[in-house]
């Protein structure tokens, strides 16, 4: 193949996979990774691009970046994603320790929330329907990133809750395969206490609005009356990733915030005139810069939590979630003097992180539905194609900012 036929729009292919059905590449000016995939592999692939341009803004939903014709055939480029669900289970022996499943368990309600709230049902899910991210900091999130079987004429959230239910129940014991567990699923008496309840609760019913804020509602509950803390996909990072949770969990408090001073102060350096447009390896050196940050707060945050039994946190100038804030807007702001590519990239990846920040680290979900909120506002206005979706999505995480805040006061 010839170097110009490697590029489909903004878009440079690296490698094609399955003779041209799959793919790696990057966007030739953010640098961006992204999944190519083309109708060779998947036949329904302009209604796999409609469902996710429809699920656009919703956390743990992959981006669709590019949908149209390339090499005579469709084509659609979204988020380059982590390995599987089924692969991490693997990779840990096939055990999830209870904490861990009934984390995982919140995040697929979540999923299955927003999803059905645009009147889309999956009906095949399974572990392999869910990925991680690819970045450091989003590897204890469950993405839902395959849409290939999705039947939209048969909507039914009850069929959605119970596959949900069979993957727990597969998480917490175990059984060698996928297969074998559908052909032999156990009794209700053999399965683990907290997902007995949940099958109980869904076995009768479809789901109305109400019930995944009770379902959330009930895992975590669970969650919270069990000891330790474990993080979906261990502490490893991502091939190719300079940091490391693993690496940066070993490190003290002081370390971490001084190697955060660093990198904010190297940051600043390298932007220079807040008026002059950024050069390509200045833009590329910024956003990988954006990332490491990131980590080293997720980390922070995940060590200096306030206790859940805390209704009220004082959120001082220097408090965490603030300092964040304050860093992630001077991105933000940093980021006009660049492409628009560059700024859609900028906006989407801090919303992104508030979005896994949301899961994993609830207890300041007051903030950040205003964060994510404040971001789905500034993506509505730099996406004419989805705008409409981050309307919606500014809408939703505005009105979750404001009832956290009445429950506060």
């Amino acid at each position: 193949m010839s170097p110009d036929m490697d590029d489909i729009g903004p878009f440079r292919v690296s490698q094609w996979l399955q003779s041209m059905g799959v793919g790696i590449g990057y966007h030739k000016e953010t640098f961006e990774e992204v999944f190519i995939k083309t109708e060779r592999i998947a036949s329904t692939l302009d209604h796999e691009a409609t469902i996710l341009q429809t699920l656009s803004g919703g956390i743990g939903i992959p981006t669709l970046y590019w949908f149209g014709k390339a090499y005579n055939q469709k084509t659609m480029i979204t988020d380059a994603l982590g390995p599987s669900l089924e692969e991490i289970f693997d990779r840990s022996n096939r055990y999830f320790d209870m904490p861990l499943v009934l984390e995982v368990a919140s995040q697929l309600i979540f999923r299955l929330e927003w999803m059905h709230s645009h009147h889309i049902a999956h009906g095949q899910l399974s572990p392999f329907s869910f990925a991680m991210g690819a970045s450091t900091w989003q590897t204890p999130q469950v993405i839902l990133a395959d849409f290939t079987n999705v039947n939209s004429s048969q909507f039914s959230t009850k069929k959605d809750l119970q596959a949900v239910a069979d993957i727990l129940v597969y998480l917490a014991i175990g059984p060698p395969s996928w297969d074998l567990f559908q052909a032999r699923k156990p009794s209700l008496a053999e399965i683990p206490s907290p997902l007995k309840g949940f099958v109980s609760i869904i076995s009768d019913r479809e789901m109305n609005p109400a019930d995944y804020i009770i379902l959330r509602r009930y895992f975590h509950t669970a969650r919270q009356s069990l000891p330790g803390r474990t993080i979906l996909g261990g502490l490893g990072s991502p091939q190719g990733e300079k940091l490391s949770l693993k690496s940066l969990a070993s490190k003290s408090t002081g370390d971490l915030f001084e190697n955060l001073g660093s990198r904010i102060s190297t940051v600043g350096d390298s932007a220079g005139d807040p008026k002059a447009p950024w050069g390509r390896e200045q833009a590329k050196f910024l956003l990988g810069s954006l990332n490491e940050i990131m980590t080293i707060y997720f980390v922070l945050l995940m060590r200096e939590k306030p206790s859940q039994k805390r209704r009220h946190y004082h959120m001082g100038v220097y408090h965490l979630p603030n300092r964040l804030w304050r860093d992630l807007r001077w991105y933000l702001c940093m980021a006009k003097c660049g492409s628009l590519p560059l700024q859609r990239l900028i906006v989407l990846t801090i919303y992104k992180y508030v979005g896994v920040l949301l899961e994993v680290i609830p207890v300041y979900n007051r903030y950040w539905t205003k964060i994510l909120s404040d971001a789905a506002y500034e993506q509505m206005k730099l996406d004419e194609d989805c705008w409409r979706m981050w309307r919606d999505a500014w809408m939703y995480w505005k009105n979750c900012a404001n009832l956290l805040t009445k429950k506060d006061m």
